[in-house]
């Protein structure tokens, strides 16, 4: 790789950065319901129970996060001291905490084991809580709804449904900790508004500096060929998509950044593109429409030239 080339990558990858900070960002708060347990309670029985209905709903129970218990548990091989001692925090956390997902819904649900009442005294202490946390032994239920503008109508509807359900099975040892937010109309369509034109923004100008990188190797070397002009419009926009396209990319926990889709095929597992697609699919169309475009308008037949 030349000099110039990997200085307009750095150039990408700084206006990336800065672009990041362009959209808007929202919380999201949660639902809690607490379940209190007694002797004659298995956590883990409650846990199946619930998973079950959740399953029932479409939900996938995704377990344990192993991803990042893998992460810690090589961070401990790599450091000593305070750090582990803080792994091995989150560890015993991720241990407790199982996680459903409902794609659709667009809602998390995590069950949290609680049963030892000194590690719920540690880090149950919610001092905008609804009701008085008891020193019980709890499994405690958190939804999610992963939408700007507090939960959806959908949401609530599953929130209720829910509640209901877990109502029926333990009765007034079921109770809410915080209620699910109200739905913001107003804010969700601010926040999705300016999120999909910043969004675009940013994929215009990363597109728009990896294309002048790999368009322009793209064009000196189909001019050194002999391929009818057809052939070279072909494979300037097939090449030209896949090398230039931007995705998705993680740059941390919660921080991703987009970057062009050369730097996907040699780095990234044979599932990357699956658990992109929903951006993937609508990238790769539009960036293969506009190489196209720019194939029809730069190469073209000049005095029997091919280019």
């Amino acid at each position: 790789m030349s000099f110039g080339t990997m200085r307009y990558i750095l150039v990408i990858l700084v206006f990336t950065f800065l672009l990041s900070s362009c959209g808007t960002s929202y919380s999201v708060p949660r639902a809690t319901i607490h379940v209190e347990l007694t002797e004659n309670d298995s956590v883990d029985e409650m846990q199946e129970k619930i998973v079950s209905y959740l399953m029932q709903r479409k939900f996938i129970d995704l377990g344990i996060d192993e991803e990042m218990l893998r992460l810690l548990e090589w961070s401990n091989t790599q450091h000593e001291g305070k750090l582990v001692e803080s792994n091995n925090e989150q560890i015993k956390r991720i241990h407790r905490t199982r996680h459903l997902k409902n794609e659709p819904l667009d809602i998390d649900v995590m069950l949290i084991d609680y049963s030892d009442p000194s590690v719920k005294e540690r880090y149950v202490k919610y001092s905008e809580a609804i009701v008085e946390i008891t020193k019980n032994p709890t499994l405690e239920i958190n939804i999610h709804n992963y939408r700007a503008g507090g939960f959806s109508p959908e949401g609530h509807s599953f929130f209720n449904e829910f509640y209901a359900f877990v109502s029926s099975n333990y009765g007034n040892r079921a109770y809410i900790v915080f209620q699910p937010p109200e739905t913001n109309d107003k804010e969700y369509y601010k926040t999705t508004l300016t999120n999909f034109l910043s969004g675009a923004f940013w994929w215009f100008i990363v597109y728009s500096i990896s294309l002048s990188i790999f368009g322009v190797v793209l064009i000196k070397g189909l001019k050194r060929t002999r391929l009818s002009i057809i052939w070279k419009r072909t494979i300037f926009t097939i090449f030209g998509t896949l090398l230039v396209t931007p995705l998705p990319f993680p740059a941390a926990t919660i921080f991703v950044i987009v970057m062009p889709s050369v730097l996907a095929l040699p780095a990234i597992g044979s599932d990357y593109f699956s658990r992109v697609s929903d951006f993937a699919i609508p990238s790769f169309i539009v960036s293969a429409v506009i190489c196209f475009i720019i194939s029809m308008r730069c190469i073209k037949e000049v005095r029997g030239d091919a280019i």
